[in-house]
């Protein structure tokens, strides 16, 4: 039986074939040509008879038709469709004979612009936590996010709550706005839901294939998904050694270990309890955690773009595991940045990592070949961390190594147990955050599924949409922010009708300028007021509110990544001035594209959320109007069962604001 080889090649009692993996995997990169608005995706990879190039916009789901096919001697493709300022996924397929034999990714772009209002992030933190740690630590931690352009909020909880009423907060503020309210940060000793009812050497396998380690485990995805239904019915005690996976009716601990739907927040935790080997209470790792977060985003520390890779397991049954983490790793830091050779502990006590990937055999502590949880009391310096091994996928167990992680002096920032199923972190390479490419995994129903059948141990969707995918860290990080300018000073002048603003120059290379915003309102979203960055350190506002003003000032810069170019910026410095005399009487509203439309292409019913209180229209290619109506709630499904096979357009109208979308209906 196929998941016995796993069983036993996770625990390391047999050997791996051998094989190079990384020539197994897709190392990806991209470039562009600005003045042709082309951009040229390239791979190294061996063995193919043919490749096939997919696209698609960021933020829909479903691939377009290939958009090009390549022989298997060739490495590269050239996109001549692309527009600048748009950012794209690809997806490369390897083929050989009539299997796909391997999958890689790469989001890339020409000139993305900056998004400035990114949406909302509730933080919530159990009384005790924050009690316990000065009130500077999380003024600053709400100043952070909120000069990176997020609404902030910040609840306390008890840590003695249970799941459920722990939800309940999450899901009141989600649908304060649900187009908006889509990040929550768990800190502290928040309590942690179990769920699943998992069964070795059954469909209900454990993800880590061990007959001991069933039943439920840890899971931050309950709290994140909003709309399924979670239940707490199911026994599953056979064979399952820890109490706390022990899963019995009316526990508090649920049955699904598949998602019951999508998940609606990008959520991380930050928890330090149970963590004896660090020497320290989990109050002040959690403390210590807030500052090295405040330092990386601050640019207090910068990190070059390297990646580490340890892989201890090799060919595993034609899983490959780590064919992934080589994706990952080439697009984040570039083909030629990533070392695979030396320990990961050794090597990053003296080298900064912006992505390390390691993979063993495991226990709750330890990870085969790469150390134990104990080495995190050294100051490591890998920030964005990805590990796969048996066991301490169950992370809330005493010393486990993802969390110690965490919790280390160094850099480490986020962690996550992946590659059953695989994570795609390849959109960050080009500005975005984690935690959209942390749920997008987590939703996805991932390249194992591809009609033409997969080269591995696991097939089908077996291993997609688990609640053991779980983030440990801030889901807002990206990879890189730029040094902060300082001093902002907002002075009245003209008879204080308008308002000068001074500032000292960020110590950034390659600036193009600084970026102007203003609300009338602290702690509101603010607004940029420049048309152009100002490549001096002066502006002046001729049009600012009557009363108080709030005044915003990054520092922006166009990244050269791996994939591409994308605007960039520091956090914000703030200045305020009143009594100001201005005429500005208008309210402006965040620009935000929020319209989805799933699934797209359709065959009998479209949904298409983030319509509320909106005129929907549906066109057709001739612009005749053959659906409208107005939609009073977030969520408008349409029967598109007898339409014609096509493309249309959907028409969302509200106030004056106006988004369209293409709809496929096969």
């Amino acid at each position: 039986m196929k998941k016995l080889l796993l069983i036993l090649a996770f625990t390391g009692l047999i050997s791996v074939r051998a094989q190079n993996i990384k020539d197994s995997s897709f190392l990806v990169s991209a470039s562009h040509n600005v003045a042709l608005n082309q951009i040229t995706i390239s791979w190294t990879t061996t063995d193919a008879s043919g490749f096939q190039i997919q696209r698609k916009s960021m933020n829909t789901i479903n691939w377009d038709n290939p958009i090009g096919n390549v022989a298997g001697t060739v490495s590269s493709f050239t996109d001549t469709t692309a527009k600048k300022g748009e950012l794209y996924e690809y997806r490369i397929l390897k083929t050989k004979g009539n299997r796909v034999r391997a999958v890689g990714y790469v989001a890339a772009g020409i000139a993305v612009p900056l998004r400035d209002y990114k949406r909302n992030v509730l933080i919530l933190v159990d009384s005790s936590t924050y009690n316990g740690i000065d009130s500077s630590a999380w003024k600053t931690l709400k100043n952070d996010y909120y000069m990176d352009g997020y609404g902030v909020d910040l609840k306390l909880i008890s840590e003695y709550s249970k799941p459920p009423a722990i939800k309940l907060v999450i899901n009141s503020w989600y649908n304060i706005n649900k187009n908006l309210n889509n990040q929550v940060l768990l800190v502290g000793r928040v309590p942690v839901a179990y769920s699943g009812s998992m069964l070795a050497n059954t469909i209900d396998l454990p993800p880590d294939a061990h007959p001991d380690h069933g039943g439920a485990w840890p899971t931050d995805c309950y709290y994140a998904e909003m709309n399924g239904n979670w239940t707490d019915v199911n026994t599953m005690i056979t064979n399952v050694t820890r109490a706390d996976n022990k899963n019995v009716p009316g526990d508090g601990k649920f049955d699904q270990h598949f998602l019951p739907d999508d998940l609606d927040i990008q959520i991380g935790r930050v928890d330090f309890r149970n963590l004896p080997a660090q020497g320290s209470t989990d109050i002040k790792l959690v403390e210590q955690y807030l500052r090295k977060l405040h330092n990386y985003k601050s640019a207090a520390v910068k990190v070059p773009s390297k990646g580490f890779i340890s892989d201890n397991f090799g060919y595993l049954g034609g899983e490959m595991p780590m064919r992934s983490g080589w994706n990952n790793a080439s697009s984040i830091v570039g083909k030629t940045n990533i070392r695979s050779t030396g320990n990961y502990f050794d090597s990053a006590k003296v080298n900064a990592y912006l992505y390390a990937n390691v993979m063993g055999g495991g226990s709750f502590t330890t990870c085969g070949g790469v150390g134990s949880s104990s080495q995190f009391k050294d100051s490591i310096l890998s920030v964005f961390n990805v590990m796969f091994g048996s066991y301490f996928g169950d992370w809330n167990t005493t010393d486990n190594i993802l969390k110690s992680c965490l919790a280390s002096k160094g850099l480490t920032l986020t962690n996550v147990w992946a590659h059953r199923p695989h994570w795609y972190f390849h959109q960050m390479a080009m500005g975005l955050q984690v935690g959209h490419s942390v749920i997008t995994s987590q939703n996805n129903l991932t390249d194992f599924n591809l009609a033409s059948g997969y080269i591995g141990s696991f097939n089908g969707t077996y291993l997609d949409r688990r609640i053991s995918m779980n983030l440990l860290g801030d889901p807002t990080l990206r990879l890189s922010y730029l040094n902060m300018p300082s001093n902002l000073t907002a002075t009245k002048v003209n008879g204080n009708t308008d308002v000068t603003l001074t500032w000292d120059a960020s110590s950034e290379p390659g600036l193009l300028g600084y970026n102007i915003y203003r609300t009338n309102k602290k702690g509101d979203v603010y607004y940029g007021i420049n048309t152009s960055p100002v490549t001096g350190l002066t502006f002046t506002d001729n049009n600012p509110y009557a009363g108080t003003n709030y005044y915003i000032v990054k520092a922006v810069k166009m990244e050269n990544g791996t994939c591409g170019t994308y605007m960039n910026s520091s956090l914000g410095i703030m200045a305020a001035v009143d009594n100001v005399n201005g005429n500005n009487t208008g309210i402006e509203r965040a620009e935000v594209s929020v319209m989805s439309i799933y699934p797209n292409p359709a065959t009998e019913t479209v949904s298409i959320t983030g319509v509320v209180e909106s005129t929907v229209q549906v066109l057709d290619i001739n612009g005749r109007v053959i659906f409208s109506g107005k939609s009073t709630e977030d969520k408008l499904s349409i029967n598109v069962s007898e339409w014609s096979k096509g493309i249309y357009i959907i028409v969302s109208k509200r106030d004056n604001k106006i988004e369209t979308g293409k709809l496929v209906i096969q």
